[in-house]
C-alpha cells in the first residue's frame, strides 16, 4: 500500500475485533495481539482512535484524511501521508483490510 491507495476504501478486518473500554479504543487481531491506540506519551491517540473509526468499508483514506483535517488541527499533506502510512501498519498486522 502506498499513497496512490489513497483512493482505496478500508474497513475492519472480518476476522479482528474493535471495542471501546473506558476512555480507549482496543483492538484484537486474527493472530490474538491486543492493540491499543497510544501517541509516543501513553496517551490515548485521538487521531488514530478516530482512523478506526472512520474505516467502515464506506470511506477512502482521502476521505479519511479530509475528514480529519476537519476535525483536528493537522497539515493536510502531513496528514494524507499520516493516514495512508498508518493503514499501511493496520493491514499489515491484520487489523485493516484494503477494498
Amino acid at each position: 500500500m502506498d499513497e496512490a491507495c489513497i483512493h482505496s476504501k478500508v474497513r475492519i478486518h472480518p476476522n479482528a475485533a474493535v471495542q471501546k473500554v473506558g476512555d480507549r479504543l482496543l483492538a484484537v487481531g486474527p493472530g490474538d495481539l491486543l492493540h491499543v491506540f497510544e501517541e509516543e506519551t501513553g496517551e490515548a491517540s485521538p487521531v488514530a482512535e478516530r482512523i478506526i473509526e472512520l474505516a467502515d468499508g464506506t470511506r477512502t483514506l482521502e476521505t479519511i484524511a479530509q475528514m480529519l483535517c476537519a476535525e483536528f488541527d493537522v497539515d493536510p499533506q502531513a496528514c494524507v501521508s499520516d493516514t495512508v502510512a498508518f493503514a499501511k501498519l493496520l493491514v499489515e498486522r491484520q487489523l485493516l483490510i484494503v477494498g
